[in-house]
């Protein structure tokens, strides 16, 4: 897989910061997943219940956050991860899941092509342009027909507030960060023939607010934020539902 993604959590040391200091209990990122939570539940249950089965596959599935908290919901889940390091940790999480390390994009038949269920969290924005939407072309085939569903997430949309943030540190720090905007990500998804039939944003305070005195005041607004739609394109997270074309 041509991306940074790849080779980014190769290491234990990485793969531990994201665990413990990326998903601290009071980080940004874990604050946003406690209001993303309830809705990604509601989603895959409410889709599994209108088949007699359902076979889930969560795609760069990581330490298993997702599929730890999905698993329960559906007849089989699949976890497909390049790191290593990433799937031991999982292993530790999920509880009847079958957990695979590999590159889809070089062996595709890692995973077989009946799922009905995709999940795909934190892995778009961190990979390159052409590797997005390839993966996403893959991800389509393994899903049985037209009745499949793909739930994935951007978690840096330059619509936001973030972008603000990231402007700053760009110009003061010389960072560069990853961002995508809501145009530009229903451009990916029809590239990789997928079309969108829902999606939600989650957080319009910018993330580095989380990390001051004024957290909880933060929490507060983006709880309330994440139910008004209107809101939904200026959300530093956005999450999409997608169906094949």
């Amino acid at each position: 897989m041509s991306s940074g993604y790849a080779t980014r959590f190769q290491t234990e040391e990485a793969v531990k910061e994201y665990e413990q200091v990326e998903y601290s209990p009071n980080s940004y990122s874990a604050k946003i997943w406690s209001l993303q939570k309830p809705i990604v539940l509601r989603l895959i249950e409410d889709f599994a219940s209108t088949r007699k089965e359902s076979r889930l596959l969560d795609f760069a599935c990581g330490t298993g956050r997702i599929l730890s908290t999905v698993e329960p919901l559906v007849s089989e889940s699949v976890g497909l991860d390049i790191s290593p390091s990433m799937i031991k940790i999982a292993a530790s999480k999920c509880k009847r899941s079958e957990l695979i390390v590999g590159d889809i994009l070089q062996n595709p038949d890692l995973v077989d092509d009946q799922f009905d269920i995709i999940t795909c969290f934190r892995f778009l924005l961190n990979a390159e342009s052409q590797t997005r939407i390839d993966v996403l072309r893959v991800l389509r085939s393994k899903l049985v027909s037209r009745n499949g569903i793909l739930v994935a997430n951007v978690h840096g949309n330059s619509w936001s507030a973030r972008h603000l943030a990231l402007l700053y540190r760009k110009w003061v720090k010389g960072e560069i960060h990853n961002e995508m905007s809501p145009p530009e990500i229903t451009r990916m998804f029809h590239a990789a023939g997928f079309k969108i039939v829902r999606y939600y944003g989650f957080g319009i305070i910018p993330p580095t607010l989380y990390r001051t005195p004024l957290a909880p005041m933060a929490f507060k607004v983006d709880s309330i934020a994440r139910d008004i739609h209107i809101l939904r394109s200026i959300s530093v997270d956005l999450l999409y539902v997608c169906v094949p074309a």
